[in-house]
């Protein structure tokens, strides 16, 4: 494919540049922030980003990047997203690869409880996913959410800040990563803070793995949110899931009522340690 220079090719206009990118191309920022009340892509690109490459929702309503199925095998990296009810939204993308994001400032000036609302990155029907060595920070309700999803693997994550105001309740859909419905994926090698949340939420999946990971002061930003105060939260959370490998994590509580790992009876009766 070609590559396509945001700045010097489409004098700094990101929607344009998108648009005009055939599958394969590389559309690469400068050290620059790129406004939008959300982009769309539908096509297998690479958006790479440099440092100090940040596209800023300005506050939109929307997700700052919306993928869509067209989009299946592209590559976003190296780029801060900022700004937006959700960061980075997917829905039928396949194989996407997404690395070195810095995904902060979501869904944290309007609070909307129904939907995938207020995340970080939220993606479904998502097979073949790596996301790998991005930090998400200062998120409304959820880091990372991945739902009916086969094989994903997510690796060398920062997640802190998560539903710190308990504007969303910690028992519905709040967590620092959350995976539902999926099959063969893996949460590795990731660190979790100042989440009031679950920290890591495998929730009705099969053959996940979640290893290697560390989830910090469970339990130290705690707040029950005024509408729901029959919730509670724990770092490393298995809820009704077949044939989960949880090994080599770490982690830390501050009072006992909130456990560093927790599960159901039925995954209890399932998993391998």
């Amino acid at each position: 494919g070609n590559s396509i220079d945001v700045d010097n090719d489409f004098g700094g206009n990101l929607g344009a540049a998108i648009g005009a990118a055939n599958s394969g191309d590389v559309v690469k920022l400068g050290s620059n922030t790129y406004y939008t009340d959300g982009i769309t892509i539908d096509k297998n690109i690479t958006l790479e980003g440099q440092g100090g490459s940040k596209i800023d929702g300005g506050g939109t309503s929307n997700a700052v990047i919306t993928l869509n199925g067209g989009a299946s095998g592209a590559t976003v990296k190296n780029v801060e997203i900022t700004n937006g009810n959700n960061g980075l939204y997917g829905n039928n993308a396949k194989n996407l690869t997404l690395d070195n994001l810095n995904v902060n400032n979501i869904g944290l000036n309007q609070t909307n409880r129904s939907g995938k609302n207020n995340v970080g990155i939220s993606l479904g029907n998502a097979d073949g996913l790596t996301l790998t060595n991005s930090n998400i920070s200062d998120i409304g309700r959820k880091g990372v959410g991945v739902g009916d999803t086969n094989g994903a693997e997510i690796s060398g994550l920062t997640v802190q800040n998560v539903n710190l105001d308990a504007q969303h309740a910690q028992s519905h859909d709040a967590a620092g990563v959350k995976l539902f419905n999926t099959n063969g994926v893996a949460v590795k090698n990731s660190n979790f803070s100042d989440i009031n949340a679950f920290h890591i939420w495998n929730d009705t999946t099969n053959g996940t793995t979640i290893e290697g990971n560390n989830v910090q002061n469970v339990g130290e930003d705690f707040l029950a949110p005024g509408f729901n105060n029959n919730v509670n939260i724990s770092g490393i959370y298995d809820e009704k899931s077949a044939n989960t490998t949880v090994k080599n994590n770490s982690g830390n509580s501050v009072a006992d009522r909130f456990l560093v790992f927790n599960a159901t009876e039925f995954s209890s009766q399932t998993i391998n340690y």
